[in-house]
């Protein structure tokens, strides 16, 4: 168990890296940081699933300039996380610990949000010395930079994503068993709507004609993971 989890900390320092300064090849999304999650805990479904609903959750999340907003990726690979853990502790309750989760991770994402911030102003203190190495013409001295901004980043992103795992044990674990008197029937229709709002909103941001094909070819490509 601690060697997975010691993954996915490792896994969060990746997402905040292509988050910021390095890759930025979507690895950061939810739906794909939950499938990989699902695969180092040998459950693809449960981190599908639980990737998909943060997928559809932080979708009209966009981050501009140095306004403070909820850090998906980070916040996904917790969720999901948890969810995969929890499920094999409360296997009769996944709804419960599907809303649980889902309320959980929104407001911590907002502190992984406010870590990228403060991440950003450290940032902004090493460009003086940038510009001094740039009147020097040292190049050594950019990369040493470079690499201290990467560093902090990958840094940041799996000790945030490592305390958001420890306080899911501390926080949500008991919670959920104050919990256990909502039915789970209840929760289960609870659910559709989550599901309704998600839809509406990649409608809404992705329905124009121009995207209305790639629209439909996801829509068919998720039917098909589903019937298989």
């Amino acid at each position: 168990m601690w060697e997975r989890l010691i993954l996915v900390s490792i896994i969060g320092g990746l997402v905040a890296l292509d988050n910021t300064e390095a890759f930025q090849t979507m690895f950061s999304q939810p739906l794909f940081v939950g499938s990989l999650v699902g695969l180092i805990f040998n459950d693809i479904s449960s981190g599908l699933k639980t990737g998909i609903i943060f997928q559809l959750v932080y979708f009209w999340v966009m981050p501009i300039g140095t306004a403070s907003f909820p850090e998906p990726g980070i916040g996904s690979v917790v969720g999901c996380t948890g969810f995969v853990i929890l499920s094999r502790m409360f296997p009769d309750q996944p709804n419960l610990i599907l809303f649980t989760l889902v309320f959980f991770v929104f407001f911590f994402s907002l502190f992984s949000g406010w870590t990228l911030i403060k991440q950003r102003q450290f940032n902004s203190r090493l460009l003086p010395k940038a510009d001094l190495y740039a009147e020097k013409v040292q190049l050594g001295g950019f990369d040493s930079i470079f690499l201290a901004a990467l560093g902090g980043s990958f840094l940041r992103g799996s000790l945030v994503t490592g305390g958001g795992i420890f306080l899911i044990f501390i926080l949500v674990k008991p919670a959920l068993n104050v919990l256990r008197v909502v039915p789970e029937q209840f929760l289960q229709n609870l659910e559709l709507p989550l599901w309704g709002v998600g839809m509406g909103m990649m409608v809404y941001l992705f329905g124009r004609k121009r995207n209305l094909l790639w629209c439909l070819l996801g829509m068919s490509l998720g039917v098909l993971l589903f019937l298989l």
